[in-house]
C-alpha cells in the first residue's frame, strides 16, 4: 500500500518513533481496527485483568514507576504529561487530551485490566474506580486523571494466590458462576466493589440499583445477584456458600478445617444437559443424598466425591441414573 504519492509503506511509523505520541496520534489505532485484529476481551479471564487466578503484581503502593517515551521537545497543545496511579503503581505517561483512560491502559500500558463494550458509557463493561467512585474508562479523559487521583481496576483487588487470595467480590463471581461471556464481569465486579463500600448489606433494590449502569448481555443477571449477596456476607464475615463450586468459607478465616476423606471421580453425561444452567438445580437434587460429599461440573461432565463407607462407584453411578442424567 503507498501513500498519497504512490510511494511504497512497509510500516507508516518510523522504527525509531514506535513510543512517540506524536506519530500514535498521527498513525494510531483506532476502536475499529483494535477490536477486528485484537478482540475486545472475550477470550481474556473474566475476574482478573490478564489471568483467570492470578496474584495482584502491586500489592505495595508507589514502588513502581512506568514510564512511556515523550515526544523531543515542547509537546504539542493537544497533549499532556501526566502521572496516573493505577492499583498502586505511578504511570507517567503522554497523553492525548482527548484519549479516554481505557485507551491508555490498553494501548500505551499494555494494562488488559477492563473490557471494552459499547465505547459509548452505555454498558458499563470498563468500569473502574477513581477514588473509590464507579467510572466509565472508555469515556474519562486520561488528561484529567494525573492530579493524585486513585485508579483501580479488577486488577488490583487480589491480595494473594489462588482462590482465597482473591477480592471477596472476585471470589464470590468466580464459584457463583455469575458470568458467561466475560464481557461485562470485570465492570460488574468494580461496581459491586464500590456498592458494597456504601451500602455492606444491599437490598435487592439498592443492588439493581447500584448496578444499573453495568448491562449483561447474556443475562447472568440472576446469579450476579447471587454474587452480590454472596460478597456481601463474605466482607461481613458471614459463612458463605458458593453455587457453582461444593466450597464453603467459614469466618473468620484463621484455619482450614480438613477436608472430608472420600473418594471422587469424573463421569460424563450419556446426554448432555440442555445448557450450563440447568447444572446447579441437578447438582442441588444430588447433594443431600446420604454419602455425598462434593458435587461440580458442567453441562456434559460431573465430578461426585463420596464417602466410601456409604458409596461406591456403582452406587453413585444409580444415584445419577436415579435422577435422570446417566453417566457413561
Amino acid at each position: 500500500m503507498g501513500d498519497e504519492s504512490g510511494a511504497p509503506q512497509s510500516d507508516p511509523v518510523p522504527s525509531g518513533d514506535k513510543g512517540s505520541l506524536v506519530e500514535r496520534a498521527k498513525f494510531g489505532l483506532t476502536r475499529r481496527t483494535f477490536l477486528l485484529g485484537a478482540g475486545a476481551g472475550a477470550g481474556a479471564a473474566v475476574v482478573l485483568g490478564g489471568g483467570a487466578i492470578a496474584v495482584n503484581k502491586a500489592l505495595s503502593p508507589e514502588t513502581a514507576v512506568t514510564k512511556t517515551t515523550a515526544p523531543a521537545g515542547a509537546l504539542p497543545a493537544t497533549m499532556r504529561e501526566v502521572v496516573l496511579a493505577i492499583d498502586n503503581v505511578k504511570h507517567q505517561v503522554v497523553v492525548d487530551n482527548r484519549e479516554s483512560l481505557w485507551e491508555t491502559m490498553n494501548f500505551q500500558l499494555g494494562l488488559s485490566n477492563s473490557n471494552l463494550g459499547c465505547d459509548r458509557a452505555q454498558c458499563g463493561a470498563c468500569t473502574v474506580l477513581v477514588d473509590g467512585r464507579p467510572v466509565n474508562g472508555c469515556t474519562v479523559i486520561s488528561a484529567r486523571l494525573g492530579k493524585g487521583q486513585v485508579i483501580s481496576t479488577v486488577a488490583g483487588l487480589a491480595t494473594g494466590p489462588g482462590v482465597e487470595g482473591l477480592h471477596p467480590v472476585q471470589r464470590s463471581f468466580w464459584l457463583n458462576g455469575g458470568f458467561q461471556c466475560g464481557i461485562c464481569t470485570r465492570g460488574f465486579i468494580m461496581s459491586t466493589v464500590a456498592l458494597l463500600k456504601a451500602i455492606p448489606k444491599p437490598t435487592d433494590a439498592q443492588i439493581a440499583e447500584g448496578l444499573s449502569g453495568n448491562i449483561c448481555r447474556c443475562g447472568e443477571y440472576s446469579k450476579i445477584f447471587t454474587s452480590v449477596k454472596t460478597a456481601a456476607a463474605d466482607i461481613a464475615g458471614e459463612k458463605v456458600t458458593y453455587l457453582a463450586k461444593a466450597v464453603t468459607v467459614d469466618a473468620p478465616k484463621t484455619a482450614t478445617a480438613p477436608a472430608a476423606t472420600g473418594v471422587s471421580k469424573d463421569f460424563q453425561f450419556v446426554s448432555p444437559l440442555a445448557t450450563i444452567e440447568d447444572f446447579d438445580p441437578f447438582a442441588e437434587q444430588l447433594k443431600p443424598k446420604a454419602g455425598i460429599l462434593g458435587v461440580s461440573g458442567s453441562e456434559r461432565t460431573i465430578t461426585v466425591k463420596w464417602d466410601p463407607a456409604i458409596l461406591d462407584e456403582q452406587k453413585v453411578r444409580d444415584l445419577l441414573s436415579s435422577l435422570g442424567h446417566a453417566v457413561r
